[in-house]
């Protein structure tokens, strides 16, 4: 019998597929837009219930076997609202037609490392920003382009310098001595955003001259690498449930950037042109000598030798006073098979710089492919080129009066420093250097070719209507090579000072970043239980190299630029190694007719940047929301939502070592251990954040409410502390103490007209957080600045992460302030400010009438306090503009001018005097475009499908009090403390482009 049995079963087994085939039928159909009947291809049809489903050809036509009673389809789409019909029982054809999805709310965002949800049913705050929201108006780099566009972001410009260089804090700040960076990850790569010295500091000397520890040489971030045009969308994951996916290395949130890919059908070509203008948007200023002696007063008696009745030179003007032209060419081919489809660009950019000598050139190369290899494997292969050449000019903080508004602080405005007409220059008779002869011949270049390279092959191993198993192989390499030139002649006026004159300085940077991951993706959905379950595995492994060599040499010979050509050579390395990997597993459930989804997960991750390389550290998450479907009357849903989740933020490189110093005695090659060691168990910050929200979807999707409240811990925190002498050792690096930020993010989107004619679309975010210290283990230390005197970072307990202390004076008996007893007037050092701002708001509205559309941002900052260095430098040398005005601070004595009063109140008195408030409204971007009838557009070109003509500025327009040239700035460059210190920086400019963009 059981023999007979077994073989009744297979017999069974063999004739099922024939009954089922007999129980189904084939529908066929169509896809097409609702707003102008076009076909829409790369429809997903899918049957409800199962995971059965399709995608729509290139003429919207699609086919499904599907059961033979009554069905119900659902077709989704990016960037269209997804619709699901009824087919009735024995229906063959249907006919479906999709809205567009102004809200997003059908698009997919990332959950795990290979899995995603509608954003409908997301649990997470995650903000995302899609190719229309970023190419409003041309930018150096995409994070420019998402300034005042996101709730919880703070993208601070540290300069106004061409080619990049900006921080993104993501929530505020979670290190302190730790990486303070985004992590960014591309077609789900890993790449690089370090920012790698210029090497100008062998002719500032603002870090010692050595070309490689300096922080204040205004470098750029690599991520500005990337061409914003080849950008599909990107997703900020910024709260540790939502980056916990990342573990050890998303403790400043995770940014995921996703390129174009192509589509079937025709190729379909994209040529965009714009010419460009800039131009200086805020000077300084300096103060007019109107008679000869306020000239002697202010820099002695050889002040007659120059000073001229009306003699005044803006030589802020004659530096950053050019308008060049910059332009952008951008070519793009998407198109395709059913098997095989692809995306192709390419790009050809100059940004000129306002400043002499400087400017940022960028050409680009993509090709993103597609490949199916039969119904159930895919292939995706994206690769990517750059090469990148900049001029950055000498600017920010030095020690020598090279840098450019450090030599002009102390230069008054009666002296002539432009080229003599025999082609000489006029030597500057109050500084070590005449900024307009270094403008035009010293070098400060930066050149990078990068490659980055990735590959995702896709099986699915079982496919039925109630399961499916995805596996999917990623890899990838990102590289790049950084060569950087400074150099210096020998006839500059500051050169021959140190008897070495003339400088060139050399170095390359190699880094390569590799990544693998392997991911296992199940999905079961029992028909009409109304339930998804998708449990994913994976591993994940990276590794990271750094390798900068670098060369200096002085007292070169004139006329000679290579680094053989002098006499005093010094040669400097840095190397660096890491490994990572990585395990996670993660259960996501979609019920209740997706109504309710439940997530959670966990990775484990191991790095060779820990004391204990074969150590796991888990980094859990879990996360739901629900939907209530118009629970009252104007609200189409009501989602509330919850997360908690851990990340982590590894060790430094080279944390976890003593490190060796090289030296000579007497021309013998020495080594000696540096004064810093490390605790035997250095791991990884972590960070552990709940986070709730509430999300609205109003009057028939015409509006859309997100709120959230945050909270989060950052324990084991990478510190210093200070050791005994007789360890050997001054300071040691440890894990201790703790931060806890808590924080408020809220965005809405409006649609007030939509019409056929005219739209209207208006978006609000806003965000607010603060940052304690909440334990420290070690005494309060300073963390940036240029002490107290000036304005300081410090650190303690108890008080905001960002404040800034500085010099009071007591003006009541016992000033709560003072540890014990102390009398009027008692001098103290005391928190004078805070570097983090109260509230950031962005306001975006977009207005549409028949073929003209007009868009606008504005970005508003209020609080802040910035360290106005630059100011204090033009009042030492009695040349700030308003010098001389009438005192109108606090304190003032008779007939005291408002320079002087500022002096005599520094430093016997307070350190407030040159502390500002940065709060600031800027028109971020303003554009304005025109749709060419395509009537017309054809008539002269038949294969032509549009053309469009565009006016853009950004930067247009900035209301602050702030008194120097941008309250957005950083002298110290990334960091996550020490920020928002002024000190002659590149100064900010407005830009005006012309657009034609044509498809075809």
């Amino acid at each position: 019998m059981k023999i007979r049995g077994s073989w009744v079963a297979l017999l069974l087994l063999a004739l099922l597929p024939a009954v089922v085939s007999a129980q189904e039928r084939t529908v066929t159909g169509q896809v097409i837009a609702a707003e102008n009947g076009a076909p829409l291809a790369d429809v997903s049809i899918q049957l409800v219930g199962t995971q059965r489903g399709t995608l729509s050809g290139p003429d919207g036509a699609f086919r499904l076997e599907v059961p033979a009673g009554a069905v119900s389809l659902r077709a989704q789409m990016l960037g269209r609202a997804t619709r699901t019909v009824e087919v009735d029982a024995g229906a063959t054809t249907v006919q479906i037609m999709l809205n567009l999805d102004a809200l997003n709310l059908d698009e997919i965002v990332v959950t795990g490392a290979a899995t995603s949800v509608a954003r409908r049913n997301l649990a997470n705050a995650v903000s995302t920003v899609a190719a229309e929201e970023l190419d409003r108006a041309p930018a150096s780099s995409f994070e420019q382009q998402l300034a005042g566009k996101i709730a919880g972001a703070d993208i601070q410009s540290n300069s106004g310098a061409p080619g990049g260089g900006l921080q993104v804090s993501l929530r505020g700040v979670s290190t302190i001595i730790g990486s303070a960076t985004p992590l960014y990850v591309v077609d789900g790569v890993i790449v690089s955003d370090i920012a790698v010295q210029s090497g100008a500091d062998v002719l500032l000397s603002s870090g010692g001259g050595t070309g490689f520890s300096s922080t204040q040489d205004n470098a750029a971030n690599r991520i500005a690498d990337l061409n914003p045009n080849d950008i599909e969308n990107i997703e900020i994951l910024k709260g540790a449930s939502a980056a916990a996916i990342y573990g050890s290395k998303a403790n400043n949130g995770v940014i995921v950037i996703t390129t174009k890919r192509g589509r079937a059908g025709e190729p379909q070509f994209s040529l965009t042109q714009r010419f460009g203008v800039s131009q200086l948007s805020n000077k300084l200023g300096l103060r007019r000598f109107e008679t000869l002696e306020d000239a002697v007063d202010a820099f002695g008696p050889t002040a007659a030798d120059y000073w001229q009745p009306g003699a005044y030179y803006d030589h802020e003007e004659f530096l950053a006073g050019n308008q060049p032209l910059s332009h952008e060419t951008a070519l793009s081919v998407a198109g395709g098979s059913g098997e095989t489809r692809y995306f192709a660009s390419g790009l050809v950019k100059h940004d000129g710089g306002i400043l002499t000598g400087t400017y940022h050139d960028k050409q680009s190369m993509r090709l993103n492919l597609d490949q199916s290899l039969g119904g159930r494997a895919s292939m995706a292969l994206n690769m990517n080129a750059v090469h990148s050449e900049t001029g950055r000019g000498f600017t920010n903080n030095d020690n020598r009066s090279v840098s450019y508004w450090m030599a002009l602080a102390s230069t008054p405005s009666f002296v002539d420093l432009r080229q003599n007409e025999d082609g000489s220059w006029p030597e500057n008779p109050y500084a070590n250097s005449n900024p307009l002869h270094t403008a035009e011949v010293a070098r400060n270049d930066e050149n990078v070719w990068r490659i980055i390279t990735s590959g995702d092959l896709q099986v699915d191993a079982i496919q039925s209507d109630e399961h499916t198993l995805r596996m999917s192989l990623t890899g990838g390499i990102d590289f790049f090579n950084l060569k950087s030139v400074v150099f210096a002649p020998p006839e500059l006026q500051f050169e021959p000072i140190d008897q070495k004159p003339g400088t060139s300085y050399l170095a390359h940077s190699n880094n390569l970043n590799l990544n693998s991951s392997a991911n296992l993706v199940h999905t079961w959905q029992p028909r009409n239980l109304g339930l998804t379950a998708t449990t994913s595995f994976g591993v994940q492994y990276e590794r990271r190299e750094l390798d900068i060599a670098q060369i200096l040499n002085e007292d070169l010979v004139v006329g000679q630029t290579n680094i053989d050509a002098g006499t005093t050579p010094g040669v400097f390395q840095q190397r660096q190694l890491v490994k990572d990997l990585g395990l996670f597993a993660q259960e996501e459930l979609l019920l209740l007719d997706e109504r309710l989804l439940l997530t959670a997960g966990i990775r484990a991750d191991r790095s060779s940047n820990n004391a204990d390389v074969d150590k796991y550290y888990f980094y859990p998450k879990f996360a739901g929301s629900y939907r209530f479907i118009e629970p009252f009357s104007g609200v189409d849903e009501l989602k509330v939502r919850s997360a908690w989740g851990q990340a982590g933020n590894q060790p430094v490189y080279g944390d976890k070592f003593s490190t060796l110093n090289t030296g000579n005695i007497s021309g013998l090659q020495t080594l000696n251990i540096s004064t810093t060691t490390v605790a035997e168990d250095l791991h990884p910050e972590r960070q552990k954040e709940i986070e709730g929200g509430v999300d609205l979807v109003l009057f028939n999707r015409r509006a859309q409410v997100e709120a959230t409240y945050y909270q989060r811990r950052i324990t084991e925190l990478l510190l210093q502390r200070a050791l005994p002498p007789s360890s050997g050792f001054n300071t040691a690096i440890f894990n201790g103490g703790v931060l806890k930020t808590t924080g408020f993010e809220a965005a809405v989107q409006v649609f007030p007209v939509q019409t056929e004619d005219l739209s209207w679309n208006s978006r609000v975010t806003f965000s607010t957080d603060e940052t304690i210290v909440e334990e420290l283990p070690v005494p309060p230390f300073r963390a940036g600045g240029f002490g107290t005197s000036l304005g300081g970072f410090q650190v303690e307990e108890g008080a905001s992460a960002t404040q800034i202390v500085g010099r009071d004076t007591t003006t009541i008996v016992n000033d709560p302030r003072c540890d014990g007893d102390c009398p009027i007037g008692t001098r103290i050092v005391t928190g004078i400010g805070d570097a983090n701002p109260d509230f950031r708001l962005g306001f975006a509205n977009e207005f549409t009438a028949g073929p003209f559309s007009v868009y606008g941002l504005l970005d508003w900052q209020s609080g802040g306090n910035v360290v106005n260095l630059t100011a204090w430098l033009y009042d030492l040398s009695k040349t700030a503009d308003d010098y001389a005005d009438a005192c109108t601070i606090p304190g003032c004595l008779d007939g005291e001018t408002l320079g002087d009063a500022r002096l005599r109140l520094y430093p016997g008195r307070t350190s407030k005097v040159w502390l500002e408030d940065a709060s600031f409204v800027k028109l971020r971007e303003v554009t304005l475009t025109y749709d060419l009838p395509a009537e017309l557009v054809q008539s002269v070109w038949s294969r032509a499908s549009s053309l469009r003509l565009s006016f853009s500025g950004r930067n247009l327009l900035t209301f602050t009090d702030y008194s120097g040239m941008d309250p957005e700035v950083s002298n110290f460059g990334t960091q996550a403390i020490g920020r928002n210190v002024d000190v002659a920086p590149y100064p900010p400019s407005r830009s005006f482009w012309l657009s034609l963009d044509l498809t075809f």
